[in-house]
């Protein structure tokens, strides 16, 4: 991590908005140090082949909690950082914060943002994050169109897409069958538990290189339409926003690069 982009997210903290606050980054800047000891504290703690096995086949809170951390501060270092507009994030939090109530995992501390990158994109990062760059922040004029926006990123962190990564990769799958069949060797679980810790550099690969599946993105547009009009929301918020930047013209290097093509979203979401 740049130590000049820490020390910009701790000064911007230290504004204490109303805006930033609702947006608390306050623990970001040791979440790089957390994420890289907690392979230590699970050999240092872990006695027993069932924890050892616990902590590799499932990903708990704690697991969740410092992977989100780590791919918030990377979508954030790559994308310029954060506005610095008290309006537009207390709107995007305002906004957001009414679908999260109403999601599948309400329990989160959600937090909402927008990326000061001109690209026309959203991200959405484990235990709550989400993104939206300022371009496409832009083509949401009423707030129909921002909570369609935003539902779509909400979804794919209720549906775990992001963890479902990990747990779907080859390695991830080998090694808890490894570990219960090697569970006296420590040098063989000593290297497996260090391999849990590629689950970020999974997600991030997805996220700025690869995206997800078209299915998974599918997904996420029709169960974002629907948490969208749940919450009282015209549900075609989504819709409007991905026919307006069609008719602009499609240039895949700045309009969701990592997403499926627009005309196929739009063919797939209903127009109310």
């Amino acid at each position: 991590m740049n130590p000049r982009l820490l020390a910009s997210l701790t000064a911007l903290l230290a504004a204490g908005t109303v805006a930033y606050a609702a947006f608390d980054f306050s623990n970001l800047s040791k979440a790089i140090d957390s994420t890289k000891k907690a392979t230590t504290k699970a050999l240092d703690t872990a006695k027993d082949a069932g924890k050892i096995v616990k902590g590799v086949t499932g990903i708990g809170p704690e697991e969740e909690r410092n992977i989100g951390d780590s791919v918030a501060i990377e979508i954030i270092s790559r994308y310029g950082g954060l506005v610095r507009d008290e309006e537009v994030m207390r709107r995007v939090n305002l906004v957001g914060r009414s679908l999260a109530r109403y999601s599948d995992r309400p329990e989160l501390d959600w937090r909402f943002g927008v990326l000061d990158s001109a690209s026309v994109n959203a991200f959405s990062a484990p235990d709550g994050y989400v993104f939206i760059t300022r371009g496409l922040y832009e083509q949401a004029e009423s707030d129909d169109a921002l909570a369609g926006i935003l539902a779509h990123e909400v979804a794919h962190i209720t549906g775990k897409h992001a963890l479902n990564i990990v747990a779907r990769n080859d390695a991830f799958g080998a090694l808890s069958k490894q570990v219960s069949q090697r569970s006296g060797d420590a040098r063989e679980l000593d290297y497996q538990l260090r391999q849990v810790n590629l689950s970020t550099d999974l997600i991030m690969k997805t996220l700025f290189e690869k995206g997800f599946d078209p299915l998974t993105e599918y997904a996420a547009d029709q169960t974002g339409h629907n948490l969208a009009e749940t919450c009282g929301y015209a549900p075609g918020g989504l819709r409007a926003v991905l026919v307006h930047l069609k008719e602009k013209g499609e240039n895949r290097r700045t309009t969701f690069s990592t997403h499926p093509a627009l005309a196929e979203r739009i063919k797939r979401l209903p127009d109310e």
